[in-house]
């Protein structure tokens, strides 16, 4: 089939090396003008790692396989430390390899075809489904016709927006905000991960090999802010971290000054099928669990595989082949999102008392493994 895939993030990628090697002529787009590689490390985990086996890539994402840092401790305001725990590296947990972001991508890149229409700056701009195909728009100004289309163009999907609908009747908001940007050179070896909480915001200094990353979450209504604007989100940064201590004044700077700032909202996409005629999501555009889960890496990953299996084992039959997908699919991003309300609790407490709470918590299981 000829098929065009919207958006090369993880699942788009997936898709698109899944489908080639399944004899598929794939057009691939990405409305960045280069592969996007911003964000802290992330794990590969579980049956992905089976995944990513069938895909002939783990051996790579193996050996690019890092450690973060090895202790992580939590901080009172003024940087003494409250409780901590040594890290359950990958090394230990065969079915877990932490990798960073750019690592991945290169590998995931490094995986398409010679030759593959890969093409930046351009998107969707609108398309016409019918039976036998879809005609599609391009923002580069070109048209063409296609057997199917894959949006893997994430949670703001716009290929789910022009299909299925305005983004509020999908996108479910969780009340938190998530701010992570590379500040400066890795600490020495052995620096532990150093995180503070208060009511309704965390604040993190985490080591990896690579950088020395400040993120945060924090709750908060939804505001009407936007994301790509730096000036804006510097200041909601500096609105919402007013609060003089530890280091978190000096951390909010140094984010908002780093290039590599990254800030969304924390949001789950729920919808009662991923797929309409000719045109099926994968990713965050069908799914999306929340960072908190820890497991979109992995559910992007294993979409385009499943979508890929589904259309070979249902030659002729493109309704049978998507439906299977999503049979397949649908439990493992059940699972991801049932957990993300607890995770939020744990990692973004609201009030002073679940602070507390958590501290004790923290200390009670420090003793129990000492």
């Amino acid at each position: 089939m000829k098929i065009l895939v919207v958006g090369a993030g993880v699942a788009g990628l997936s898709a698109t090396i899944n489908l080639q090697r399944r004899g598929h002529a794939v057009t691939l787009l990405e409305v960045a003008p280069e592969i996007r590689t911003s964000g802290s490390p992330i794990d590969v985990r579980g049956d992905a790692l089976d995944m990513v086996r069938e895909m002939g890539i783990l051996d790579e994402i193996r050996a690019a396989e890092i450690r973060m840092s090895v202790d992580s401790e939590f901080v009172d305001d003024h940087g003494n430390r409250i409780a901590g725990f040594s890290t359950e590296h990958s090394h230990d947990r065969p079915d877990d390899i932490e990798i960073t972001r750019p690592d991945l991508m290169r590998i995931l890149v490094g995986a398409l075809e010679p030759g593959t229409d890969l093409r930046f700056a351009t998107t969707v701009a609108d398309l016409a489904a019918g039976a036998d195909g879809v005609h599609v728009s391009l923002t580069d100004g070109t048209e063409d016709d296609f057997d199917l289309v894959v949006g893997a163009d994430g949670v703001h999907s716009r290929t789910r927006s022009i299909v299925f609908g305005p983004e509020a009747d999908y996108v479910r908001f969780l009340g938190v905000y998530l701010a992570l940007a590379p500040v400066g050179p890795p600490a020495p070896e052995g620096t532990p991960g150093r995180m503070h909480l208060a009511p309704g915001r965390m604040m993190a200094l985490l080591q990896s090999p690579d950088a020395e990353l400040a993120g945060t979450y924090f709750r908060s209504p939804k505001l009407d802010v936007d994301h790509h604007d730096p000036a804006a989100v510097r200041g909601v940064l500096r609105q919402v971290f007013r609060d003089d201590v530890w280091r978190v004044h000096e951390l909010i700077d140094r984010m908002v000054a780093s290039p590599g700032l990254f800030f969304d909202e924390c949001s789950q996409t729920r919808m009662p099928r991923w797929s309409v005629g000719r045109v099926v999501l994968v990713g965050d555009a069908a799914h999306c669990a929340a960072p908190l889960s820890g497991r979109g890496t992995s559910l992007g990953i294993s979409g385009g595989l499943f979508l890929a299996q589904a259309i070979e084992e249902n030659p002729g039959d493109l309704a049978g082949a998507l439906a299977e997908y999503e049979r397949r699919q649908r439990p493992y991003v059940d699972r991801a999102q049932r957990g993300v309300q607890g995770s939020i609790d744990r990692n973004v407490p609201a009030t002073a008392d679940d602070v507390a709470a958590r501290y004790a918590a923290l200390r009670q299981y420090e003793a129990s493994r000492a």
